[in-house]
């Protein structure tokens, strides 16, 4: 939050520096308009005092002589009325310059407000969009997770029910939601397998009670199921429960999540 204050703070600082600029360029304006005030009363004594010498009206001219005193020094070496005029109009030239220079120099106290907004709307879009992104990241990790321990939670309750009257079936099924090295030696012993659960008549129902994801990379995760299973066999069982935990190691094959190794946890 701190650096979303600095762009208010440099705005402050900008509107400060313009409004002294402003002040700077008023006051130098002010100065020229006075000078060309003062030339501007200097040629208007000197006309009068010509009209006074040609017409003999020497009151007026005494009048007009009295009224240069008051014209500032640097005027005093001027002659003619024309002259003056000249540099009223080249003070007034003069004051024009100095502002267009200082407005060419001087940002407009609504571009700095603009330029401000700018750069908080950037900032608060950037910080949207990373909000953004860590969301998706953390969606798609979520989604990931979940098929990965769906796949673990389905190959358990595959591997842990079982009827020997369909022996072969569920054989078969274990070994479909099944890949690499943990395929290839189930299939390897699914026929010896399928012979035993035959002949004890094995019967057994396999619920997964919960089941978490240990690690996960993009293409596999270790996952930790704990599951039951209720057991009726040739050998007595009737409905015997029977407790697992394994950590079963799941990869992903083709869009589908198979069991890839089980290991049993003490």
């Amino acid at each position: 939050m701190a650096e979303m204050n600095e762009p208010p703070s440099e705005s402050a600082a900008a509107k400060t520096d313009a409004m002294a600029l402003a002040e700077e360029a008023e006051a130098e304006a002010a100065e020229a308009e006075a000078l060309a005030a003062a030339a501007h009363a200097r040629a208007r004594a000197a006309r009068l005092k010509r009209a006074a010498l040609a017409t003999g009206t020497t009151g007026e001219a005494e009048d007009d002589a009295d009224y240069d005193d008051d014209v500032p020094e640097g005027y005093a070496d001027w002659e003619d009325g024309e002259d003056y005029e000249t540099a009223d109009e080249e003070a007034a030239k003069a004051a024009w310059w100095r502002r267009f220079r200082l407005r060419l120099q001087l940002p407009r106290l609504s571009t700095i407000a603009k330029a401000a907004a700018i750069v908080i709307i950037c900032g608060f879009a950037g910080i949207s969009g990373y909000i953004v992104l860590q969301h998706d990241e953390a969606t798609e990790r979520q989604q990931r997770a979940a098929a990965f321990a769906a796949g673990a939670k389905q190959g358990v309750v595959n591997m842990t029910s079982l009827d020997f009257n369909n022996a072969k079936e569920d054989v078969q099924r274990v070994i479909d939601s099944s890949t690499g090295e943990f395929r290839d030696d189930f299939e390897h012993r699914a026929a010896d397998f399928t012979k035993v659960v035959e002949q004890s008549k094995v019967v057994t129902e396999g619920t997964v009670h919960a089941a978490a994801v240990e690690s996960m990379n993009e293409h596999s995760a270790v996952v930790l199921v704990a599951a039951t299973s209720r057991v009726t066999n040739s050998a007595g069982a009737k409905d015997e429960p029977r407790a697992w935990r394994l950590k079963v190691t799941v990869t992903e094959d083709g869009g589908q999540y198979k069991m890839s190794k089980v290991e049993f946890v003490p």
